[in-house]
């Protein structure tokens, strides 16, 4: 068809409004295009939207033009949305808040940031003023990547939103967007210090995990380690001391296993959370956990790998390698290195538990260890190694038992086959 026939056909259209947006994306590709009729286009566009009896529908269909426009590289689209912004002013505040919410979306759309803050603050629910705002922090925040100078003037941008939020958790929630961009513009003193000004506990929490990981990934977070230190103190008298730990499984979830059992430390039921902080680090992050249990003392040690070694017999698949091990360098603790001990000849790693066995002392655990061993290797048909390990069992009549016990079974594996054989001699 050719283009005054489309033209025409738009006509067909009997919705007011998807007749004018159909018109403006129309001029919008004509213009593009470098065709003459998109002059047509758009006077039509505006014409229909005028003609629209719902006036809410008329000013969104008025601003649906004015963006085709600006996308079109007509700055003519300034005077169509100055003209809804004033003519607007005579609707109730319920329709005249969506209008202006339509128009912020719109300006954003077309990079147009510090005048999409003009339109939102024309929004009278405080709410949905808020939320608009916090939509341009967030859109000038998620637009890092390319010229970093035009990236800081987006930024300033935002931050000129960001100064009328009120309340939260807005104003958290569009700091934590704030963070973020500075961070990727390589500001990270200006992300972390970001994080005094929250007020709402659980974006705080989120924004403290968020930079932390982000530090980390860009190989810093070590650098900055003493300020976050100095800023979860600072937040801790803040939200109270059960936000420690919270603050503490941001560290530990960041690989700071250091920090994290240092802030625990400082709390009455420290153990207890070393235990269940070590507990949501193998369900969450396991390749973190080595480094959390590194740090602990002996006694801290003790307690924390029995935890989790005790889930990680419950649940084998969970474990990581190096979190067996770094349970295992850990503590002396005997028992601890009977658990782990097992969970070697669980996975089939049985010259590690037989290793792990040889460091026990204690006649009953040792007797124990060495039992699992040897009967393990009983079922893979390896008797005299079963043998060879029952007979390190310390104390002489566990040892004997359970020697007999291996032959009794090695006999009865033997026997059905021989039987058999005998059974057909006889006839």
């Amino acid at each position: 068809m050719l283009v005054r026939e489309i033209l025409a056909s738009v006509d067909v259209i009997r919705d007011p409004y998807v007749k004018s947006v159909t018109y403006a994306r129309i001029g919008e590709r004509l213009a593009r295009a470098g065709d003459v009729n998109h002059r047509t286009a758009f006077l039509k566009a505006l014409d229909t939207a005028r003609e629209i009896e719902d006036p809410v529908k008329m000013f969104r269909a008025l601003l649906s033009v004015g963006h085709s426009l600006g996308r079109a590289g007509f700055r003519t689209y300034r005077k169509v949305f100055q003209t809804v912004l004033e003519d607007s002013r005579l609707l109730p505040p319920p329709g005249r808040d969506e209008v202006m919410r339509t128009a912020v979306s719109y300006l954003l759309a077309l990079g147009e940031t510090g005048e999409a803050v003009t339109y939102a603050l024309e929004i009278a629910d405080s709410k949905v003023r808020n939320e608009v705002l916090l939509q341009i922090v967030r859109a000038s925040a998620r637009t890092m990547d390319g010229d970093q100078l035009k990236a800081a003037y987006r930024l300033r941008k935002g931050k000129l939103a960001l100064e009328y939020i009120e309340g939260e958790p807005y104003l958290s929630r569009a700091l934590l967007e704030l963070t973020k961009a500075y961070i990727s513009l390589g500001a990270y003193e200006k992300a972390i210090s970001l994080l005094r000004a929250m007020g709402s506990r659980e974006w705080t929490r989120q924004a403290f995990k968020e930079v932390s990981f982000r530090l980390k990934e860009k190989g810093v977070l070590g650098h900055y380690i003493d300020l976050l230190e100095s800023i979860a103190g600072e937040l801790i008298e803040k939200f109270g001391r059960e936000f420690t730990e919270e603050l503490a499984l941001a560290f530990a979830l960041a690989g700071e296993g250091k920090s994290a059992v240092e802030l625990i430390r400082k709390l009455e039921n420290g153990d207890d959370l070393l235990v269940s902080t070590a507990l949501e680090l193998l369900g969450r992050d396991p390749e973190v956990l080595p480094d959390f249990i590194s740090v602990l003392n002996e006694g801290e040690a003790e307690l924390v790998g029995k935890a989790v070694m005790n889930r990680l017999l419950e649940r084998p698949e969970l474990a990581r390698k190096d979190v067996v091990e770094a349970v295992e360098k850990s503590t002396p603790s005997e028992e601890v290195l009977a658990k782990v001990s097992r969970y070697y000849v669980l996975t089939g790693r049985i010259d590690d538990a037989l290793r792990v066995g040889s460091r026990i002392e204690d006649p009953e655990l040792r007797s124990v260890v060495m039992a699992d061993v040897s009967h393990h290797l009983l079922k893979t048909g390896d008797i005299e190694r079963a043998i060879d390990t029952a007979l390190e069992v310390r104390d002489p009549r566990f040892s004997s038992i359970l020697v007999s016990e291996i032959l009794i079974k090695a006999l009865e594996r033997e026997l059905p086959g021989r039987v058999r054989q005998w059974s057909g001699s006889k006839h």
